[in-house]
């Protein structure tokens, strides 16, 4: 191995996405009313993938990247559940942070399931204002 070019892990890393991820768990995490302010879930280490559940049959779950994004029009909705059914999107994504808000203005709940690497939030690009979380990219807020 080259002293130049260090092996290690990294964003650009393919074996840091390969193995299995490191498992995080919430569940219960209020989203206020869409007047509120966004929930901010943050994880230890970069994500590879993400599982997000509403968790409540009273009103749809928006989940975005930046609290601009799940405040404006740049975010994912899931369905409100009903009869015990909780509706889960899957994302894949190497992100630090996301944010979920409530689609009305009614609160809801959520479960987060993420598969993490062993990477550094710290290496993620800072591309908008609020470092990671993409903030002010097209697109995200």
């Amino acid at each position: 191995m080259s002293q130049s070019y260090p092996y290690g892990v990294g964003i650009q890393n393919v074996g840091s996405y390969q193995s299995s991820g490191t498992p995080f768990a919430s569940s219960s995490i209020a989203a206020p009313s869409n007047a509120g302010t966004p929930t901010i879930i943050t994880f230890p280490e970069v994500t590879q993938r993400i599982f997000v559940s509403n968790i409540t049959s009273s009103s749809d779950l928006r989940v975005g990247f930046s609290a601009n994004g799940v405040k404006g029009t740049n975010y994912f909705v899931i369905k409100a559940g009903s009869a015990g059914l909780y509706p889960t999107q899957e994302f894949r994504v190497k992100v630090s942070e996301i944010y979920l808000l409530s689609h009305t203005t009614t609160p809801t709940s959520a479960s987060v399931f993420a598969e993490l690497t062993n990477i550094s939030t710290t290496l993620l690009l800072n591309s908008g204002p609020s470092g990671s979380s993409w903030s002010g990219s097209v697109g995200v807020g």
